[in-house]
């Protein structure tokens, strides 16, 4: 991992541990994926696009800018805003894996979004999707006649001086310095060294806008120390100050739910930033976790506090956690828990939930036979929402027997049968 601490105008302290691949160090300047840290960028963008009068937060339908984007409930589609997308507020339930790996275009993916149902009245919680990120960034790209890409690049990485930050794993990777990501089955093993190499993926993220940007540390902090300022660094504004505020204001609820004293009753939800308290000090906040990397951004605005974390493991609650131990020391807060531990034992937790996520939750098996013989369910299937997936049958050399096997785009699994005309993926 890697961290960056500026307080008071100071880079404070700055450092790199562990490694980045099987044999060279993780410094300051190794490069990760920053996941849905990505998302403060897609919102301040677009608020640089309200700044110049092209778009509006509240007001004008995304519809209206993108055309491709309808819903089956036409008049929620003539509702939904900037806002309401950037806030999680849709109530677009996840269709994440309809988008992974896909290699249609994004604009193709979001015309298949009015197949799905989604609830007719908006709401306060915020419920989180990464879709609704991407159809705002292609909003915008639309509205200003360029990819996506290139109107964050223009609009806010060049204007910061973010030189090592762009998107993609693909351009990442032409970078000498970069993180490749590590799993850990378990707790242990990742306390252990026991981590398997992933890979970088070369088949371009569909929804960008929620998740594709890289960066390394020096570049976040410096992102962060121009959110804090209203959108000024080096003494020069190259950011709307107006609406780097509306992407720190609340619109949805992510808690609600009691918390701990130390923290705010509620946990709050701008554009891209979760908005909260610790001890009384305002904190603004994100982080983000792609397969293999975790990443987070805080920012202590009234103590002139900024700290970036970023990681190539799969599993870790450390990044979130460890602000509050810098912020506990830093501005000589009380000490009410230990980070380290805290980091330990939510980790631990995270794990279990992703071995109860391996188990399949069936029933066990049932004894129905199939409807029909099992050559008579291969074939090509066609879903509105999900596209092509195929089913074919093959011969099992271990058992001399048949079997069905799945695929849709890079899924390849073998079927069991379940129940009748049931199966299951294994």
């Amino acid at each position: 991992m890697s961290i960056a601490i500026q307080y008071k105008g100071e880079l404070v302290y700055v450092a790199g541990f562990g490694r980045r691949n099987e044999s060279e160090p993780f410094t300051p300047k190794t490069l990760t994926s920053i996941a849905s840290v990505t998302k403060a960028f897609t919102a301040t963008t677009l608020g640089e696009l309200v700044a110049e009068g092209k778009m509006d937060w509240d007001t004008t339908p995304v519809s209206q800018y993108l055309p491709e984007f309808e819903l089956k409930d036409r008049a929620l589609t003539a509702q939904l805003t900037l806002v309401d997308l950037l806030s999680h507020r849709s109530g677009l339930p996840s269709v994440d894996l309809a988008w992974f790996r896909s290699t249609e275009s994004t604009r193709d993916l979001i015309k298949r979004l009015k197949h799905v149902d989604i609830p007719p009245k908006l709401g306060s919680k915020c419920i989180y999707n990464n879709i609704m990120y991407a159809v705002a960034g292609e909003a915008g790209a639309n509205v200003a006649g360029i990819s996506y890409e290139e109107l964050v690049t223009t609009k806010v990485l060049k204007p910061l001086g973010m030189t090592r930050s762009g998107f993609s794993a693909m351009e990442m990777k032409t970078h000498a310095d970069h993180a490749m990501p590590y799993t850990a089955d378990s707790l242990k093993d990742a306390q252990e060294g026991r981590f398997t190499l992933g890979y970088l993926d070369d088949i371009y993220m569909a929804d960008a806008a929620a998740g594709d940007l890289y960066s390394n540390v020096f570049d976040l902090v410096r992102w962060g120390t121009t959110v804090m300022n209203g959108g000024a660094i080096d003494g020069k504004q190259v950011l709307s100050k107006e609406n780097i505020e509306e992407t720190l204001s609340g619109h949805t609820f992510r808690k609600t739910t009691r918390r701990t004293s130390d923290f705010a009753p509620t946990l709050v939800y701008g554009l891209g930033w979760t908005i909260d308290s610790y001890k009384g000090h305002t904190v603004y906040c994100h982080g983000g976790s792609n397969p293999g990397f975790i990443s987070n951004v805080a920012i202590f605005p009234n103590d002139d506090l900024v700290i970036a974390q970023l990681t190539n493991v799969n599993a870790t609650k450390l990044p979130m956690n460890v602000p509050y131990l810098i912020a506990d020391r830093l501005l000589s807060l009380p000490k009410t828990q230990d980070w380290v531990e805290v980091s330990v034992k939510e980790t631990q937790e995270f794990y279990d939930q992703l071995q109860a996520v391996r188990k399949i939750d069936l029933p066990e098996q049932r004894n129905g036979p199939p409807s029909h013989p099992l050559h008579e369910y291969a074939g090509e299937y066609s879903n509105p929402v999900h596209g092509k997936v195929s089913v074919r049958l093959e011969s099992e050399k271990n058992t001399g027997g048949e079997a069905l096997y799945f695929k849709m785009r890079t899924f390849d699994s073998k079927m069991s049968h379940y129940h009748f005309d049931t199966f299951r993926q294994l």
